[in-house]
């Protein structure tokens, strides 16, 4: 019992989801035009896929999670201020109904973007995958620009990276804001904390597993095997 109440305070009254969240939020900053050089290629700005649902009495900017549509506003942001952009969204459904790039697409167009600037990619779904079809549909001749969650960023560096691919970190949707309010309120219980550590137990492992599969293609590789 006392163990439980323990972990219970440790996840939802305590600094230690912040200091955890904010350790992977804060690898890179956010994104200015300014840091984009321009070298005369094309810029295209990738939007990860966060979430959505197929619930068709809703507008497409209802049916995305808060975490794609924070994603989606800061691709949004960027196009804006990059004329001649490509804005390209991305996600499957795993329900085999309307993938969210195609969502994701639907909300730019009423968000007031011209449809001549999007594109999709509609068949990844997880972002190993997303990395391997941006390189199969685009290439690796033009800018990219990665639009993802700040705490996910670090691992989907990581896996666009081991596709052969460079691109700019352009973090959205952070969990961790400072506001200049007391550090004391770091003390008190939130549902929020337990959710954050959630997201930060998610990353590790999934970039512990991203790190693991590599070693195993590394190996295979050295037995004579030819990467894909």
């Amino acid at each position: 019992m006392l163990a439980a109440v323990g972990w219970l305070f440790i996840l939802s009254a305590s600094p230690v989801p912040v200091l955890l969240a904010g350790n992977l939020e804060n690898r890179y900053e956010v994104l200015q035009v300014q840091d984009i050089e321009q070298t005369g290629k094309a810029i295209h700005l990738l939007v990860l896929g966060g979430g959505h649902t197929n619930d068709l009495r809703l507008p497409a900017t209802n049916q995305l999670s808060l975490t794609a549509l924070g994603r989606l506003a800061e691709g949004i942001r960027l196009q804006r201020q990059l004329p001649g952009s490509l804005l390209i969204t991305s996600g499957w459904s795993s329900s085999g109904r309307t993938p969210q790039a195609e969502v994701l697409a639907r909300t730019a167009l009423l968000l007031g973007m011209d449809s001549a600037a999007i594109r999709m990619q509609a068949n990844p779904g997880n972002t190993r995958m997303e990395a391997a079809e941006y390189k199969r549909m685009f290439g690796d001749t033009a800018q990219l620009v990665l639009v993802t969650s700040a705490i996910h960023m670090p691992r989907a560096m990581y896996l666009f990276r081991r596709e052969g691919l460079e691109p700019l970190a352009a973090p959205a949707s952070h969990l961790v804001k400072d506001d200049g309010r007391s550090p004391y309120r770091n003390w008190l219980p939130s549902a929020g904390k337990i959710r954050m550590m959630e997201s930060v137990i998610h990353e590790v492992g999934g970039m512990v597993e991203a790190r693991m599969r590599n070693d195993g293609e590394t190996e295979r590789l050295s037995d004579g095997e030819t990467e894909r």
